[in-house]
C-alpha cells in the first residue's frame, strides 16, 4: 500500500512539471495524442486536443513526451470535468454523449446511461447495450453537453458489479468484447471455477474475467440490422401506399376518360342532328303545286 502511494507522489510531481505544456501521450497507436496538459488528478490526466477534453486513465498510459519545440498553435482553454478519480469523472458524464477510448476494437461512441463501481452502461448505434468494464477503459471524452431528454429510455441491467452483470445474462447469447482475436459470441453458460464458459456450435469456451473488456446481449451489430430491417420495411410500406394511390388515381382518370367521350360522343351526336334538322329547315322550295281532286259524275 506505501508502495502504490509513493508511486502516486512520485508520478504527480513528474507530472505536475508539464503542467500547461505541449505533450504528446503514448508514442504511436490509436490512443496517441498531442495537445495541452489541462489537468491532473489522482488517477487520470485531461489533454486539451484542439477544442475537446480528453481524460486519460492514467494505469493505462505508457508513455508521455514534452514537446520542447512547443510547435503546436496554443487554443482557448476548455474547462476541465471536476472530480477525485476516474470512477466519479465517468459519473459525471451520465446521460452526455461520450467517446470511450479514442481508436481500436474497443473504441465506442454512445449515450453514457449508467455507471456502477467497476463497469458503465452505453448505448450505441450498432450493438445496442454495451456494459464495459471500466478498468480496460484506456481514455474517455465527452462529444456534448447532455442529450435530448425527449428520447425513449433504453432497456438496460443494473447490478451491483459487473459479475453481476454477466449474472443476468446466463443462458443468454452474449457478445464478448468488440473486435480483435479475442472477441468471442455464444450462449453464457454459467461461472465456474472463476472462468465464464461460452457454448457456440461444438465449441466450450473458457473466458477469465479479467480479460473480459465489454460484453452486450445478442450478435454484434445486432441492433444496426435492426434498425436497418426496420427502415426497409417502412419504405416497402410506404412504397405500397403510393402505389396504391397512384392506382386509385389511375381508375379515376380512365374513368373520367371514358365519361369525356362519351359526353364528346353524345355532343357529338347531338350536332350531327341539329346538322340535319338545320338542312331540312334551310331548304329552298323552287315550286307549290295545289292539287284539286274533281267529282267524279253521277
Amino acid at each position: 500500500m506505501r508502495r502504490n502511494t509513493n508511486r502516486q507522489r512520485s508520478d504527480y510531481n513528474f507530472l505536475n512539471s508539464m503542467e500547461g505544456k505541449v505533450i504528446t501521450v503514448y508514442r504511436g497507436g490509436p490512443e496517441s495524442k498531442t495537445g495541452r496538459l489541462a489537468d491532473i488528478k489522482s488517477d487520470y490526466i485531461a489533454l486539451q486536443v484542439d477544442n475537446k477534453i480528453i481524460y486519460y486513465q492514467w494505469k493505462h498510459v505508457k508513455s508521455v513526451t514534452e514537446d520542447t519545440n512547443n510547435t503546436l498553435s496554443p487554443a482557448e482553454a476548455i474547462e476541465c470535468e471536476e472530480a477525485d478519480d476516474f470512477h466519479e469523472l465517468i459519473r459525471q458524464m451520465i446521460s452526455r454523449t461520450v467517446q470511450l477510448n479514442q481508436g481500436g476494437p474497443e473504441s465506442k461512441k454512445g449515450r453514457l446511461h449508467e455507471a456502477g463501481d467497476d463497469f458503465l452502461v452505453l448505448e450505441t448505434e450498432d450493438d445496442g447495450i454495451v456494459y464495459f468494464n471500466t478498468d480496460h477503459i484506456k481514455s474517455v471524452s465527452a462529444e456534448n453537453t447532455e442529450d435530448d431528454e425527449a428520447d425513449e429510455p433504453a432497456d438496460y441491467e443494473m447490478a451491483d458489479d459487473f459479475h453481476g452483470i454477466f449474472k443476468s445474462m446466463t443462458h443468454k447469447w452474449v457478445s464478448i468484447n468488440r473486435g480483435g482475436p479475442e472477441a468471442v459470441e455464444g450462449i453464457l453458460v454459467d461461472n465456474s471455477e472463476g472462468h465464464y464458459t461460452l457454448v457456440k456450435d461444438k465449441e466450450v469456451l473458457r473466458i477469465h474475467p479479467f480479460h473480459i473488456k465489454s460484453i452486450s446481449a445478442g450478435s454484434k451489430g445486432a441492433a444496426k440490422q435492426d434498425e436497418e430491417q426496420n427502415e426497409k420495411e417502412s419504405a416497402e410500406e410506404k412504397s405500397e401506399e403510393v402505389s396504391h394511390t397512384s392506382s386509385k388515381r389511375t381508375g379515376t382518370s380512365s374513368r373520367s376518360s371514358r365519361s369525356s367521350r362519351s359526353s364528346r360522343s353524345s355532343r357529338s351526336h347531338q350536332s350531327s342532328k341539329r346538322s340535319k334538322e338545320d338542312s331540312y329547315n334551310y331548304g329552298k322550295v323552287l315550286r307549290t303545286v295545289d292539287y284539286r281532286w274533281k267529282r267524279g259524275r253521277k
